[in-house]
This record gives C-alpha cells, sequence and structure tokens, in this order.
C-alpha cells in the first residue's frame, strides 16, 4: 500500500508540474495575443448549393448520449419544416453520400477543450460539400469550458471541405467524465443534474429553426472564434495528462458478458473484450467503454480511485434524464 501511494504521489507531481507549466505558457500566450485579430469563417465568399433545402444529414459523436438526444431532436424539427432528415452517428454515415444533401448540421461533445481528436480525423477525410449550408454545436458539462469554439473548430473543419457556415450552438448538461465523481465529487456533477432541461430544448430547437431561417434567407454572416486560455494546450496535451493519471485500464474477465458495447463505443478500437484488453496506445481517454459498458465489467482506477460508469452514477443516484417531447414514446 505504502509503494502504490508513493506511484500515485509521483505521477500526481508529475502533472501537477506539467499543468503548472502549460497554464503559464497559456497564460504568456494570452499576454502575446492581446490585440491580435480574432479568428473567423468563412475565410472566402461562397454561395450556397440551395436556399430551398429539401434534405438535411444531422450528425453526431456522443459517448453518453447527450449529444445524440440534442441531433435527433434537430433532426424532428426539421422534418416538422417539411425536410427528409437522415440523423445518425458518424460511425454510421456514409461519408460519399455527404454530398448529396441541402444541409449538414454536425454535433460534438467538449472533449478535453476541444473537437474530440477522432472527430477532426474523420471530417479531414470527407469528401467535399463544396456549397452545402453547415452548422455545428457543442454539448458541454457543467458550466462548460471552451464549449464556443469547439463548435467553432468544428463548423471551421466542415468548411474546409467546402460547407458554408449558417449556425453554431452550444448546449448545456451534466458531466460524464467519470473519474470526477469516482474521485468524490458527486456534488459537482450533481449540482446540473436537471440538466438537460426544457430551457436547453427550447434552445435546441431555436437552433435549428434559426439555421433554416439563415439558408432560406441567404444572408451569411461570419461566426467568430473567441479567445480562451485553453486553446494553447487543449485537446491531446490534456488527453495525455488524463492518462497519465489512469494507473488501470483493463476489462475483467469476472464481470464481462460480451455484449460487444465497449467495442461499439470505442471511437478508435481499443478495446478488445475477447481478451479483456484495452490498448492504452490507441485509447483516447473518452470513457465510453466505462460509461456505457452495462454490468462495470471496465477496470479503471484514476488516481488510485476505481472509476465507475454514467449509467452506475445515474442508477446510484436516481438520476432520470429528461428526454424532449419530440422523442418521446
Amino acid at each position: 500500500m505504502k509503494n502504490e501511494k508513493g506511484y500515485h504521489q509521483r505521477i500526481l507531481d508529475i502533472c501537477t508540474r506539467r499543468i503548472f507549466l502549460l497554464v503559464s505558457a497559456g497564460t504568456m500566450a494570452a499576454i502575446g495575443m492581446t490585440g491580435c485579430a480574432r479568428e473567423t469563417i468563412p475565410d472566402s465568399k461562397k454561395s450556397l448549393k440551395s436556399k430551398h433545402p429539401k434534405t438535411a444529414l444531422i450528425l453526431w459523436y456522443s459517448q453518453a448520449g447527450h449529444t445524440e438526444r440534442n441531433g435527433r431532436l434537430i433532426g424532428k424539427i426539421l422534418e416538422q419544416a417539411g425536410l427528409s432528415v437522415t440523423a445518425l452517428d458518424i460511425r454510421q454515415c456514409n461519408r460519399s453520400m455527404m454530398k448529396d444533401y441541402d444541409l449538414i448540421i454536425m454535433g460534438t461533445p467538449v472533449y478535453y477543450l476541444d473537437t474530440p481528436g477522432n472527430v477532426r480525423s474523420w471530417l479531414a477525410s470527407i469528401p467535399s460539400i463544396d456549397g452545402i449550408p453547415a452548422a455545428a454545436f457543442a454539448t458541454f458539462g457543467g458550466p462548460g469550458d471552451n464549449q464556443h469554439n469547439t463548435a467553432f473548430s468544428t463548423l471551421q473543419l466542415l468548411c474546409r471541405k467546402g460547407g458554408v457556415p449558417v449556425g453554431i450552438a452550444t448546449f448545456g448538461n451534466m458531466s460524464t467524465f467519470a473519474p470526477t465523481w469516482s474521485y468524490g465529487n458527486e456534488t459537482r456533477i450533481l449540482r446540473y443534474k436537471d440538466r438537460p432541461n426544457e430551457e436547453i430544448y427550447t434552445k435546441v430547437r431555436e437552433f435549428a429553426k434559426q439555421v433554416l431561417r439563415t439558408v432560406r434567407g441567404g444572408a451569411i454572416s461570419p461566426i467568430s472564434k473567441e479567445f480562451h486560455y485553453g486553446d494553447v494546450f487543449k485537446g491531446s496535451i490534456m488527453m495525455k495528462v488524463t492518462k497519465l493519471l489512469i494507473s488501470t485500464h483493463t476489462i475483467d474477465a469476472n464481470k464481462c458478458i460480451g455484449c460487444g458495447t465497449c467495442v461499439r463505443k470505442c471511437p478508435v478500437g481499443a478495446t478488445h473484450p475477447d481478451r479483456h484488453k484495452v490498448d492504452q496506445d490507441r485509447c483516447i481517454a473518452c470513457m465510453g467503454c466505462v460509461n456505457n459498458c452495462p454490468v462495470q465489467a471496465i477496470d479503471m482506477v484514476f488516481l488510485g480511485k476505481k472509476v465507475y460508469g454514467f449509467t452506475e452514477f445515474l442508477r446510484k443516484n436516481n438520476v432520470k434524464i429528461q428526454e424532449p417531447k419530440e422523442l418521446q414514446g
């Protein structure tokens, strides 16, 4: 036990030093960037493929359900407006068909202050969507952090493939970062247990309607990025720091029922229930496996504490996620 505590303390000391250096770098960058012009999209004017969209593609990357729920609601609102809608996870999307739609809206969670790396790679591989109106939204847990720029970066990636920016939004929910409550900070998470609520869903509905109004009106306005200290050390840097704090990440052979949930949820093919193993080199610490395993067979230890998933957290605290009325029944 003494050696184990010493190990975790050494890891914590290393990560604390790294975080201090990163924050210091961020502060210096903030000073250096004062007065710089804000980044905006589009960089050049492009004409819309159509001001009268008949088809819409709603895409999401979602690990705990929040982003998917918002995406499905957006799809329902557009259907009510008369559009033919395809709504699905990017892992189910035939990228070659994207060019055939009149409108594309994509959502992701905030992942270590940024658009998830696997989503960025996926968007880099899509074909040209030249002239197609594109919008993006980001979901964030608790008070949020850098959510606007996460949505901005997703939209920017769509526009680099030829999309025309027609909207951006962010929607709050309860955090799904499993180490937080597993380490004893349940109160911090439960402060937002009512999210998403009707207020959030009203924002989602209005976003869908506003995007459609923008396309039909043809008045495209530049969308600006905000300055945020986290842009200096977001994404893979923060993910790697988190991985340093995870001392165990395997699959418990005595609990695993071979359902394949962890395989379907892992965006990088790191989970191998047949070998009861998680490939640490491929893992991006998204918490998808631990959050979604129905029998809590993912054995993860973070800073010496056993981590349990989002579904178990909801059950233990008797929390039920509110569904929008359009998706009920």
